[in-house]
């Protein structure tokens, strides 16, 4: 048996069982190469290994290792590992390797695993000392596609900002059109790159109502026709699903035909869904809302009985089989403007048990659908309740990614996710009935018009709640509103080069309009679920909504932008696409002076340009144009600027297959910039708080002279500023800012970017939730305002700002809640000065300051010279205390911080790697004396090796500064370093021992003044 296998000993970190995968191939001739066994595991140290001519350890899998590997065994969870890992594994399996899993972990959520399993290619051993087998795989028997590489992938914004979008369309012209929530109808051509808003229907925009969905007929090239689903305006609530002459300049109002009408109620919100889609027989879908108020049940599902309370009872709609709403429908429409019944609805036409249109019932907010058009596959997104625990009264609340090859009843209001039962209650008297039965629901319900024994109820093929989902791993956590996208078809794609590659045909796209991310859904050929994996995440997206490809094979996104029912600033149309072939290189201009005197020597190098297929031809042009006019070729030139005045410089480059870019750059000759500097008597980064900071301003400029001599000190603008933590200058909106735009912002800020706050709570806004400002102003910043704040953020909550229920936040400490509400209360804090007007030199008193930082900025603008625009200099510098935080390096190799955001300083570093190193780049050690590094051992005795710390300058094996032993006797002391440098580098700090094994922390590392300074 070709299984793993463990020492006696056991593996140090995985004491149980293990289970071993192995597809069984033919060796044959290749029993002559040399065995290597490829280990991913933290540890595996004590894994008997004997039988390979090799070992190694990896922290990734690549494909290129696996072609080598005769055994791969896994030591860590199959959710740690990466989606393009666990591609590379398959295809390892497909080749004939073995794999071998710990027990630690199950497979069950990884779909093509299974596929080898059911094969009998593939075996399961769970044994106490299982051998590890030997193969030799053949790649040339792999059949999975590698993933293509996501640098091939370009995003291009087409438009922005936009109006609360909805929905679009893509013609077979690349033609987009979209929709607007409160009517209008906008027009994007991709011949002129201009986009124009064409039409406006009169809608009612009350509650999530308004202009919701879009789709054209599928003959559309014929007849022109569009469906459109809206809430006419009026006393009568109803949906309208009409059918329009619609052209590039909008719909033909005496053309309406209203194809179906949805009675609606307007009392209460929510849900309203609305999106459409036809399937390849014309046959077309509607999706609509449970149309039911969802914040009075308390997170979980909405069965208010009491007389007037249908707006609250999602039974007289979800579980109606007489009601359209909580469906999708399915009807055909014809050319007078009625329509059929399709064959194979979910009930019969001649039948009083339930509405011939209903295709799926039991959704709540099925707010888009998607057809795979080959097979007739029906896709939804069902974005979930509120509620993020489980209890008595039901299952913690999920989001559904549906899928349908029939009809069914896919459980709404009784059931969530993978058919989570729901308890009957009371909401009179708060009493709990009995959980409901999947198997045979029944609604019995006084606001139920139709059947009261159901369907069964089907379960969800993705579903993940708030926290994270182990079954679907990559969903995130935090606020949910998922969506779908479009089924893509590479069949019938245009081909040209940048179109979506065939590694993704049939595949679903998903998204979330909360999480910002996209991501890709694959299916066996029976529809099984085999995997969800990463497309685009938060980095680049504002709450997608809608998506669509287009017969070019780009994906059209229309991203709503944070922030409900709102026209946000950062809401855009964007349009994504593949490069396939040959790439364009990347034309770059190497560093070049920019300004200066005449005649001004101008050196252009187009040495970083760069091709991305690695071809090593690439052919330069240059343009020049000004006062004087160059046309240049190759990839140097030198040119004399000889009249003055502003010159652009665009260098084009071009690969072998003719592909090119360009970069430009502006010089300006005849003036050159002044230089400005700040000098410090002790040090340029640091000052030592109760010592005076003597600085002086210097200004050196070409033509006008130095400070002092030719320019008059009372031209030279200097400002201090002072500030604690954070940088004071952080942007006020947090629209402006990303989870990757955080350094030396305040911790509470922090923890806001990079959680899901943003998308209920604005700044200045109210959105789904209150304003910061709101908050800020309705609570006293005293201890129990911060209390309770931090509870409802970690717990959630609802009531205080109307009906809305915020959903809680578990993963945060009480620590990091109260961080958060510390930022809030900030924010209407007033303003102070940026910065106070101080001399060009002078000393700065530091008498009782702890811990601010001190930023002296200055700047000059010149006198500038006929026909030649003026010139500014400017400098900034900034001096902390003399203390670097081990979790503030600017890199950390082989060290792992210990301890979450909202702890500040009191978080440390541990080792956690063979080098572990701290980056500090740009030190001043000018009078400094010596150092001290804070340090503990997790067992300070004298079992444990003794560490050394080494300080090398600018690199790795640069110049030896210092060494200094940290002794584990002395564990939670300081160890002093004496220096004798001056300059500014780069610092590495390098932990190194010789005797093995150690766990070490480091805290800080402070520096001290010549004595002779002092």
């Amino acid at each position: 048996m070709l299984i793993g296998k463990k020492s006696q000993k056991g593996l140090s970190h995985y004491s149980n069982l293990l289970l071993s995968v192995i597809c069984l191939g033919v060796i044959g001739s290749c029993q002559s190469r040399e065995s290597l066994l490829v280990i991913r595991a933290p540890d595996a140290s004590t894994l008997q290994t004997e039988a390979f001519d090799s070992v190694t350890n990896v922290e990734k899998l690549d494909e290129k290792i696996l072609t080598k590997a005769s055994h791969l065994y896994l030591g860590t969870p199959v959710t740690d590992l990466g989606f393009d890992e666990r591609s590379y594994i398959e295809r390892y399996l497909e080749a004939g390797g073995l794999v071998t899993f710990s027990c630690r972990d199950t497979i069950y959520n990884w779909g093509q695993i299974t596929g080898f399993l059911e094969s009998k290619t593939a075996q399961i051993q769970c044994e106490e000392n299982p051998a590890l087998g030997i193969s030799f795989p053949d790649y040339s028997r792999a059949k999975t596609r590698v993933r293509p590489g996501m640098d091939r992938l370009v995003r291009e914004v087409l438009v922005a900002p936009l109006r609360e979008p909805m929905a679009l369309v893509v013609t077979e012209n690349s033609v987009v059109y979209w929709i607007e929530r409160k009517g209008t109808i906008n027009r994007y051509d991709p011949g002129t790159g201009q986009s124009e808003e064409i039409d406006k229907l009169e809608v009612y925009t009350g509650e999530e109502d308004g202009l919701l969905g879009m789709v054209l007929d599928p003959n559309y090239k014929e007849n022109h026709w569009a469906y459109v689903f809206y809430s006419p305006p009026g006393d009568e609530p109803k949906q309208h699903v009409s059918r329009f002459c619609f052209t590039s300049e909008g719909f033909d109002r005496d053309s309406e035909k209203v194809i179906i009408e949805i009675p609606t109620q307007r009392d209460e919100c929510c849900h309203s869904a609305g999106d459409l889609e036809f399937d390849r027989e014309g046959n077309l879908y509607i999706a609509t809302g449970d149309n039911t108020f969802s914040r009075a049940s308390d997170g979980f599902t909405p069965l208010d009985e009491r007389p007037g309370r249908s707006a609250f009872d999602s039974q007289k709609s979800s579980s109606n089989t007489m009601d359209k709403r909580g469906k999708i429908l399915r009807i055909h429409p014809e050319k007078d403007g009625t329509y059929t019944i399709p064959e194979g609805n979910l009930f019969p036409q001649d039948t009083t048990e339930g509405l011939p249109e209903i295709y799926v019932m039991g959704a709540r907010n099925p707010f888009t659908v998607a057809i795979n058009q080959d097979k007739g596959w029906l896709y939804w997104g069902d974005v979930g309740p509120d509620g993020n625990v489980t209890s008595e009264r039901g299952p913690t609340a999920h989001d559904e990614i549906n899928f349908a090859t029939r009809p069914g009843n896919y459980g709404w209001p009784y059931f969530n996710a993978n058919n989570l039962a729901y308890a009957d209650y009371d909401f009179e008297t708060g009493e709990l009935g009995p959980r409901f039965d999947p198997s045979a629901p029944r609604n019995t319900s006084v606001n139920n018009t139709g059947a009261v024994n159901l369907p069964p109820a089907v379960p969800a093929m993705v579903y993940y709640t708030f926290d994270e989902t182990a079954q679907f791993p990559g969903v995130g956590k935090g606020s949910r509103s998922v969506g779908v996208g479009e089924v893509y078809d590479y069949d019938n794609t245009r081909r040209h080069g940048y179109e979506f590659p065939e590694y993704f045909h049939h595949k679903l796209f998903a998204f979330d309009w909360a999480r910002d991310w996209i991501k890709v859904v694959s299916q066996d050929k029976e529809g099984n679920f085999l995997s969800i994996e990463p497309f685009l995440d938060q980095t680049t997206l504002a709450s997608p909504i809608d998506m669509a490809f287009g017969p070019d094979g780009a994906l059209y996104v229309l991203e709503y932008g944070i922030g409900y029912f709102t026209d946000n600033r950062d809401s855009k149309l964007i349009k994504l696409h593949f490069i396939n072939g040959n790439r364009p290189p990347v034309a770059r201009i190497a560093e070049t002076v920019t300004n200066g005197a005449l005649p001004l020597k101008l050196m252009l190098s187009a040495k970083e340009s760069s091709d991305p297929d690695d071809r090593a031809q690439l052919a330069h042009s240059w343009q020049v144009t000004g006062p004087e006019n160059f046309s240049l070729e190759g990839d140097l030139n030198e040119i004399n600027l000889t009249k003055a005045g502003t010159y652009e410089v665009q260098l084009l480059t071009r690969d072998e297959h003719g592909a090119t870019s360009t970069d430009q750059m502006q010089v300006i000759a005849g003036n050159t910039a002044p230089q400005v500097s700040i000098q410090f008597a002790d040090n340029q980064s640091f000052y030592w708080p109760g010592r005076p900071v003597v600085y002086e301003v210097l200004v050196t400029d070409v033509e006008d002279g130095i400070l002092g001599d030719g320019i008059a000190p009372d031209r030279v603008t200097v400002g201090l500023s002072k500030y604690n933590g954070s940088d004071n200058r952080a942007p006020a909106s947090l629209a402006a800012l990303d989870a990757e735009n955080t350094k030396g912002l305040a911790p509470g800020l922090q923890l806001i970017q990079a959680s899901d706050c943003k998308s209920c709570h604005k700044l200045d806004e109210q959105s789904i939730g209150p304003s910061f400002y709101q908050i800020a102003e309705k609570y006293d910043q005293d201890y129990i305002a911060i209390e309770l704040l931090a509870k409802k953020i970690i717990n959630g909550g609802s009531g205080v700002w109307g009906d809305g229920m915020m959903i809680g936040h578990p993963d945060f400490s009480m620590a990091a809640a109260k961080q958060i509400v510390d930022y809030i209360f900030s924010v209407n804090d007033p303003v102070e000065d940026e910065f106070e007007s101080i001399g060009v030199k002078g000393r700065l008193s530091t008498t009782g300051m702890t811990d601010e930082h001190l930023r002296i900025s200055a700047s000059y603008t010149d006198d500038g010279n006929p026909g030649v625009d003026k010139l500014t200099g400017t400098i900034e510098k900034t001096l902390s205390i003399p203390v670097l935080q081990a979790e503030q390096a600017d890199e950390l190799i082989d060290l792992s911080i210990v301890g979450p955001v909202e702890n500040g300083d009191a978080r440390f570093v541990v080792n956690s790697g063979s080098n572990p190193t701290m980056v500090y780049r740009g030190v001043d050690l000018t009078n400094i004396s010596s150092l001290s590094v804070a340090y503990f051992f997790s067992e300070a005795n004298e079992t444990v090796a003794p560490v050394e710390i080494a300080l090398y300058l600018d690199t790795p094996d640069g110049p030896l500064a210092g060494k200094v032993g940290l002794n584990p006797v002395q564990s939670g002391r300081e160890a002093r370093m004496e220096l004798n440098t001056s300059g500014t580098y780069d610092l590495y700090f390098i932990l190194k021992s010789s005797e093995g094994a150690y766990q070490l922390g480091i805290n800080e590392i402070k520096f001290s003044i010549n004595p002779s300074k002092e």
